[in-house]
């Protein structure tokens, strides 16, 4: 049968079952986003690639403590990265998918993090 002759509900089911493995990946990925203390953590990340605990609770208004185990969840899941600077860790979005939605959604570009296509 030519792709002109599917029905939508067969296109349909065939975009869901080539789907299905991903699925519970995307909720994943958008579960994160649903909370807003993580929301305002990854725009703070994505506005200022490399800022500290300290710096991010600041920009916020959230706690250092909440700020640490909410970069934990995100760290987890592989959506954030840091690395050590002296004492401090510098954070910063590891996941491009993630990077891609912020940009969907118009998360502000920073002389940190200049305008760009991806």
């Amino acid at each position: 049968m030519s792709a002109e002759n599917e029905r939508p509900g067969d296109i349909a089911a065939d975009a869901v079952n080539s789907s299905s493995a991903a699925i519970s990946e995307w909720v994943g990925t958008f579960e994160l986003f649903a909370d807003p203390t993580r929301m305002k953590i990854l725009i703070a990340v994505h506005a200022a690639p490399e800022a500290s605990v300290s710096e991010i609770a600041a920009a916020t208004g959230i706690t250092p403590n909440t700020v640490t185990q909410a970069l934990a969840t995100l760290q987890g899941a592989h959506v954030v990265s840091c690395r050590k600077d002296g004492r401090y860790r510098r954070w910063r979005l590891s996941d491009d998918a993630a990077h891609q939605v912020l940009h969907h959604m118009k998360a502000p570009h920073t002389q940190l993090h200049p305008d760009h296509d991806t």
